[in-house]
């Protein structure tokens, strides 16, 4: 199979604790709903669960970023210290093809950074990759693409084993997937659409779990919530913070860009957290 590479974006999310993790496993799941949707869900406070990588929709090609991948997403409870998660959007009975590759690429990509061997570790003991389904109840109890009656997860593994030979024929790693925290030209919105919990919308963190990473304004840096506090604070716009780039939040945007000599786009980029950072520094 070729490489299939995908762009690679950031959106913080609040969904982690700032602490190192083992790189032991790569932990694939299955959102089981669609993209953007839970994409919007896993990026919400309220949701106590995010991936470090999460795929987009088939069109977009993207993979987003939610948390650095040396600290511990909120992903699949017992097993959030031992290695870097994966959410593929859509349904394990029904991942095309083309799905699978992409997220087999990206599993191969991040097993040759990690030297973690494309093999499966069962239970999720020793080093390897396994689905979240392979976790069990302590992982969260989740049923997904690793199937062991399923031909998904045997296809997955396949691809995955694939591309990891791919990639070792290259002579640099293909740098398409990041490291560490966001730099504001990478930071991206969450999709503008209403959130859909994932699995249920059960919390993946364990007990003690805390947002312990807040910026002045008391949410994640360059993230829309810290967006919406920090135009609260230098506006007045009176926007709820909940995450969402909706209507109000652009519209506030665009007033504070329109103030502060900025392009007015309503897009949130370089030189308007450029601008909202001097502000709030001088607030």
């Amino acid at each position: 199979m070729g490489l299939l590479l995908p762009r690679v974006i950031q959106r913080p999310t609040p969904n982690y604790t700032p602490t190192p993790i083992r790189h032991d496993l790569f932990i694939y799941h299955d959102e089981e709903g669609e993209a953007d949707p839970s994409l919007a869900w896993l990026c919400d406070p309220r949701a106590k669960a995010a991936p470090h990588l999460a795929m987009g929709t088939d069109s977009s090609n993207e993979l987003s970023q939610l948390v650095p991948l040396q600290y511990k997403a909120w992903a699949q409870c017992a097993f959030n210290s031992a290695g870097i998660s994966l959410e593929i959007p859509g349904y394990a009975d029904k991942l095309p093809d083309t799905r699978l590759q992409l997220a087999a690429t990206i599993g191969a990509w991040v097993c040759r950074a990690y030297n973690i061997p494309p093999v499966l570790a069962p239970g999720g003991l020793g080093r390897g990759i396994v689905s979240h389904r392979h976790l069990g109840r302590a992982g969260g109890g989740h049923m997904d693409v690793g199937d062991p009656n399923g031909s998904t997860w045997a296809t997955l593994v396949k691809y995955t084993q694939g591309a990891y030979e791919d990639i070792g024929k290259l002579a640099s790693l293909p740098a398409f997937a990041l490291y560490g925290l966001p730099a504001p030209h990478e930071v991206v919105a969450a999709p503008d659409v209403t959130p859909a919990p994932s699995h249920g919308g059960a919390p993946r963190c364990e007990p003690g779990d805390t947002h312990a990473h807040p910026t002045p304004s008391g949410f994640t840096q360059h993230s829309v919530a810290a967006l919406q506090a920090d135009l609260n604070k230098l506006t007045n716009a009176g926007l709820l913070v909940d995450g969402r780039f909706g209507e109000l939040t652009t519209a506030a945007l665009k007033r504070f860009q329109a103030a502060h000599g900025c392009d007015i786009d309503g897009q949130i980029g370089p030189e308007s957290w450029t601008a909202i950072d001097a502000a709030m520094a001088s607030a």
